[in-house]
């Protein structure tokens, strides 16, 4: 049984606004992390993962080496991951109407207007205090449309799971999303991030290794949320979604 969807339509982009940013040129590295990830040999696809993760490393900053691993290393997990997410009842709708978080759709001044405590007040202030786009994140060149568009779903609710969670946007707190993120979907890519720059931080600062253990765990005691339709809940009270999707927040 779903919980109730709490329809927030004053947040929906009116059709009088001034349209969207246009959408970031294509990456043709990115384009060419999707061939090997379809088209390539295990070898190929572990190569370049690697890369994508000592590039990561290197620059926590270069978000898009994330976007190359999960295209890259989430072959074996997808399928069980696709599954999980068809099945749901909220899933299936998803990708029937394939909805976007994005200036395209999201009033984020009415955003702005709301509470802080509630879901879409606490997402737009963590994108402003923070310098975020939301529309930086599309879907990949190059792959199917389901997994194209799921793709980017994921990326689109990554910052609205740092609000949900609690977690900074600073190393030790990505490292902790991606922990969650592995525990809640069991993608190998946040798997490997999650190991790859927890160990590598980990040195500089000790919080890391218990942050992503705790992660993890709660990810795994958390409702799965990749089905919801999380732009649906804007208007509610964050207390009120962690406690009934099992969300443990940090702060």
């Amino acid at each position: 049984m779903h919980a109730t969807q709490h329809a927030t339509p004053s947040t929906e982009r009116p059709r009088s606004a001034p349209a969207a940013k246009p959408a970031p040129p294509e990456d043709p590295r990115e384009r060419e992390a999707a061939r090997i990830a379809l088209e390539g040999t295990p070898l190929q696809r572990t190569a370049m993962a690697y890369r994508a993760l000592r590039a990561l490393i290197a620059d926590p900053d270069d978000t898009k080496q994330v976007f190359y691993v999960g295209l890259l290393v989430n072959r074996g997990t997808y399928p069980t991951f696709l599954a999980r997410f068809t099945t749901d009842d909220e899933g299936a709708r998803l990708l029937r109407e394939r909805p976007a978080i994005d200036r395209s759709t999201v009033d984020y001044d009415a955003l702005r207007a709301m509470p802080a405590s509630t879901l879409g007040g606490a997402y737009v202030r963590f994108l402003d205090a923070n310098g975020l786009d939301p529309d930086l994140f599309q879907s990949p060149p190059g792959l199917p449309e389901v997994p194209s568009y799921i793709a980017q779903r994921m990326r689109q609710v990554h910052d609205l799971w740092h609000v949900l969670t609690g977690y900074d946007s600073d190393v030790a707190g990505e490292v902790a999303l991606q922990a969650f993120t592995w525990g809640n979907t069991g993608m190998a890519s946040a798997a490997a991030v999650t190991l790859a720059a927890g160990v590598r931080f980990s040195v500089t600062d000790p919080r890391i290794v218990r942050m992503a253990a705790a992660g993890y765990r709660d990810g795994r005691r958390a409702k799965f949320l990749a089905p919801i339709r999380i732009e649906d809940h804007f208007a509610r009270e964050l207390d009120e979604l962690r406690a009934e999707w099992g969300i443990r927040a940090v702060r």
